[in-house]
């Protein structure tokens, strides 16, 4: 009896213990994930042998990329507080590593916050122009290149980056810079972005402005608006990104420490003309039922000096989505799109500047392609 007691005891003693230290360091570490992928079909896909058939199969889904992540916070007192964020990309389909092989490539970063002052974060992060988007876009900015070819024009990930973050009510800000860290000059590879938000709940506005500079300081101007409106059951969705590439403008190879590598960014390597790429999303989300969810949205690229001929292109995309959540974390969609190219936008296979191309996903001088899939996605 006396054992127990003493036993019971020492067992009190060391989770009170434990207790008040968790409650004065107020850390945790969440461990969670996506894993989303589907069965597609699609048309003038490229051969080995050059030529373009029709493909079905396996991969990644149309939503959010699979990734697993950790992420975490430690109350410093005060009201500030340290925070982490360690994500990797993945194909569930083959369980290799996403974002060119980087262990941690979707996200890498460490920073302070304060409740007041905002937050500071030091790592790899999206960028400014993807995450103003990401608030307008009928998917949140889509997994396939046919759905989000207009990410590239932005580029997606930044390494190196710094970032600033605050909220004031429905208002809020973040500014970013992206070091070049080559010795002798802070202009090469950097990258400096400002984004401005405001939502309501009903309507939503932002803006962003960004500036990329190569290894030879060539610049890429990029700048952005985007609005929603929800009128219950339907939230319209528009956006507009401006982005002037100069002449010879070019991006590192990816996994490389060279200028802008790894930012997914669309280049414009052998042309002596800046190019501009004039980009127009919009579309709607009818949420039928809690259940069911109903999405239609349409994305065109007016392209002018494709090529130093001085020619002109077109990209556009539509696409239909009918999502049914299963639970709070698991849903099964089936999709379809229809992409359409023209003019300098109308690749031969070869590595040029057409932005499918770009992004893995040539037509090989076909001018559409249709697509339909059928997918799966839990999270945790």
């Amino acid at each position: 009896m006396k054992k127990s007691v003493v036993l019971l005891a020492a067992i009190s003693a060391i989770t009170g213990a434990v207790t008040a230290n968790s409650a004065f360091a107020q850390s945790s570490v969440t461990m969670y994930g996506v894993v989303s992928t589907a069965i597609r079909h699609t048309s003038n896909e490229i051969k080995a042998d050059g030529s373009r058939g029709s493909n079905t199969k396996l991969g990644q889904g149309i939503f959010q990329g699979p990734r697993l992540g950790f992420k975490g916070i430690e109350d410093l007192g005060s009201g500030n507080a340290a925070v982490f964020q360690l994500e990797m990309g993945l194909s569930p389909d083959t369980g290799e590593s996403d974002q060119q092989g980087q262990l941690f490539g979707r996200q890498a970063f460490v920073g302070l916050k304060n409740k007041e002052w905002g937050e500071i974060d030091l790592g790899r992060q999206y960028g400014v122009a993807f995450d103003v988007l990401g608030k307008y876009d009928p998917l949140g900015m889509g997994n396939l290149p046919e759905n989000s070819w207009q990410l590239f024009i932005t580029g997606v990930r930044f390494d190196n980056t710094l970032k600033y973050t605050n909220t004031w009510g429905p208002v809020s800000a973040e500014v970013q810079y992206s070091f070049g860290e080559k010795a002798g000059s802070t202009a090469i590879g950097s990258t400096t972005g400002l984004g401005l938000s405001y939502d309501n709940g009903t309507f939503g506005v932002g803006v962003f402005d960004q500036l990329s500079k190569d290894a030879n300081s060539n610049k890429a101007n990029i700048a952005g608006i985007g609005a929603t409106l929800n009128v219950n059951p339907v939230t319209f969705y528009l956006n507009y990104v401006n982005a002037r590439r100069d002449a010879g403008f070019q991006i590192a190879a990816s996994g490389s420490d060279g200028a802008l590598a790894n930012s997914s960014m669309l280049g414009n390597a052998n042309n002596t003309l800046r190019r501009t790429d004039n980009v127009v999303t919009a579309g709607m989300l009818y949420q039928a039922t809690p259940k069911m969810g109903y999405t239609l949205a349409y994305m065109t690229d007016f392209v002018k000096n494709e090529t130093s001929a001085g020619n002109s292109g077109r990209l556009s995309t539509v696409y239909a989505v009918a999502d049914y959540n299963l639970s709070k974390r698991t849903d099964v969609y089936l999709s379809l799109d229809y992409t359409r190219v023209s003019g300098g936008e109308v690749d031969n296979g070869a590595l040029t500047n057409t932005v499918l191309q770009f992004v893995g996903a040539g037509l090989g001088g076909a001018q559409s392609r249709t697509g339909v899939a059928v997918g799966l996605r839990t999270k945790f």
